[in-house]
């Protein structure tokens, strides 16, 4: 819902994309760590905050270079994949192992354009239309963290549609 001049209006949506700039938390920005100019913390390619190596940072609050020294896009893909990496390395340095550089793996984009449309690219291919709404939930729906969630979202976007039909929306 939008609250604009004292009137809400409701539009019903899939998916809202959030397509405005980041910056750090007034926090991070106040913690005396070595930050690059946007206020992230610089990290190792092992993820380790710089001159804190029992400080590990990922994510959005993460300036992030791979084993590669290429720059890491802050992106939810990206944090998701660093935090298999953040988790070895913290077990790692528990156990006196070594700890693992970060290496990223673009695997494509999706994106949501309207009802039951949608546009998805990645790992050599480009998939548009119902098809890839399709492809597009149903991969959101396998990274969700339990088979409760899996199966109460995956009955949501069955029941909706459903209902909405029967209700007559």
């Amino acid at each position: 819902s939008l609250l604009y001049k004292g009137q809400v209006d409701t539009i019903p949506v899939d998916i809202v994309l959030w397509t405005v700039g980041t910056s750090s938390s007034p926090i991070v920005r106040s913690l005396p760590l070595k930050q690059n100019q946007r206020g992230q913390l610089t990290i190792s390619p092992t993820l380790q905050v710089i001159d804190h190596p029992e400080i590990f940072a990922l994510g959005d609050l993460a300036d992030c270079h791979d084993a590669t020294g290429q720059q890491v896009p802050n992106t939810a893909q990206s944090a998701y994949q660093q935090a298999d990496y953040t988790a070895w390395n913290i077990w790692a340095s528990l156990t006196e192992r070594p700890l693992l550089p970060f290496r990223y793996q673009h695997l494509g984009e999706m994106m949501t354009l309207g009802t039951d449309n949608a546009t998805l690219t990645g790992l050599g291919w480009q998939l548009d239309g119902p098809a890839a709404h399709l492809f597009r939930r149903l991969a959101y729906l396998y990274r969700l963290p339990t088979l409760d969630h899996q199966l109460k979202v995956g009955f949501n976007w069955i029941a909706r549609p459903l209902l909405d039909l029967l209700s007559g929306k």
